[in-house]
């Protein structure tokens, strides 16, 4: 019912916290943030938006010594051009995506696919140089700080925010999704209190997949600012059906059959004199005398869950009243990968030499070719397993199991 999405790229980590298949959301997002650097600058703009949290952490994020000779991590990455080190386009400093290769996570004949070969000796050369002989450590310390050092960045970032929305990531599965993301999650989601992580196939294009897909929607709003025992009934049973017309129209212009277009009603609620609200379901129907209390006993089943208490008694504002319009989602016909008697031994690619921290040195393990699996294989780690957008890392715990779909869930073993 809880999952955490991670999604880590080139250039930067986003997490995500999703309950009983609905992101955390926010009305709150400033769109403009430089009112933070030059005084009297930035416009506050409050647009319906997936609550997340991102940080500078990815692929291309430069390691770097700090003035008290700690390292650290990002945010200043190296982009696409030049690039990492590895890529050999001029690029000199030491990322994450060279610590990752000079690991043994990374193939360097196979990063995208076999379509771009990497240079194992020039993220050496940079790592030498730019972290380890800096902090007087060896090139396999100095690789595995810059994994750790990014992992945890990555980690303190999802506690914090999971801490600010009330949140418990322990007993969540986490899904490790982008180019990145699924060389970190397995020592990522210990850290966190979670027992499973799940890599969807296709990873490092899951971000543009769910944008494919996410049902078409619009989110239409009205303020209309009053105390809840003194909301005028005949207004609001107004403004919802203004706005229901305004978004079916939208929607059937845009090709959705009037039929097939879901209504849903909210209204941002708090409490007199607070300047935070929260968005309460309000019933699809003409709202009566009684409702009233329906929605004060509504509002503060929210607030409960939001803060863990309530103020009985204490009188409540609504501001804004919303719909969103939406179509119905879309049906994928996935590709479905059964067993038929298939061995997991054809899906062995080889080994390669890994860095593994439980066994304090590079240890030998199996590579998959991962649309060579098939529904029921299990396979025990330390082992690799490469698709053309990213690679895939789990640890001497870890035990993987595909479904019919070549997702990978990835279970830690005592």
């Amino acid at each position: 019912d809880k999952v955490m999405s991670f999604d880590m790229g080139g250039t930067t980590a986003k997490v995500c916290f999703v309950e009983e298949g609905k992101p955390t959301t926010s009305y709150d997002f400033e769109m403009a943030r430089m009112h933070r650097l030059t005084k009297m600058s930035g416009l506050p703009i409050k647009l319906p938006v997936i609550d997340m949290i991102e940080i500078g952490a990815g692929g291309g994020s430069i390691a770097w010594i700090d003035r008290t000779g700690l390292l650290k991590v990002g945010p200043k990455s190296a982009g696409s051009d030049p690039g990492p080190a590895c890529y050999a386009m001029g690029g000199q400093e030491a990322t994450v995506t060279d610590a990752n290769l000079a690991l043994g996570y990374l193939n360097p004949d196979y990063f995208l696919g076999g379509e771009m070969s990497l240079s194992p000796q020039k993220a050496r050369a940079a790592i030498k140089e730019k972290v380890a002989d800096p902090l007087g450590l060896d090139l396999l310390k100095a690789a595995w700080g810059i994994v750790q050092t990014v992992n945890e960045s990555m980690i303190n970032a999802a506690r914090v925010y999971t801490a600010e929305k009330g949140k418990n990531p322990k007993g969540c599965t986490l899904i490790a999704y982008g180019g990145a993301a699924p060389a970190h999650a397995y020592y990522m989601a210990p850290r966190l209190g979670m027992e499973q992580v799940f890599i969807p196939l296709g990873a490092g294009v899951t971000s543009a997949l769910g944008f494919l897909v996410a049902p078409l929607s619009y989110h239409l709003v009205r303020t209309y600012i009053t105390p809840l025992q003194e909301l005028d009934l005949n207004q609001v049973n107004q403004l919802f059906p203004e706005m229901e017309r305004e978004g079916v129209e939208l929607l059937v212009n845009a090709g959705v059959k009037k039929e097939d277009i879901s209504l849903i009603r909210s209204c941002d609620i708090r409490y007199a004199g607070q300047v935070h609200e929260i968005e309460v379901p309000i019933p699809n129907r003409i709202l009566k005398k009684e409702d009233i209390d329906f929605i004060q006993d509504s509002f503060e089943k929210e607030y409960l869950i939001y803060y863990h208490r309530t103020n009985p008694g204490y009188p409540v504002d609504c501001l804004n009243w919303r719909v969103v319009a939406t179509s119905p989602k879309p049906r994928l016909n996935l590709r479905r990968f059964p067993g038929d008697g298939r061995k997991l031994e054809e899906a062995i690619k080889g080994t390669r030499s890994a860095y593994f921290p439980e066994y304090g040195d590079y240890h030998e393990c199996q590579v998959y070719d991962r649309y060579k699996l098939f529904e029921g294989a299990a396979f025990d780690g330390p082992a690799i397993i490469e698709e053309r957008e990213s690679t895939a890392i789990v640890g001497p715990r870890g035990k993987v199991v595909s479904d019919e779909y070549l997702n990978l869930n990835i279970i830690y073993q005592e």
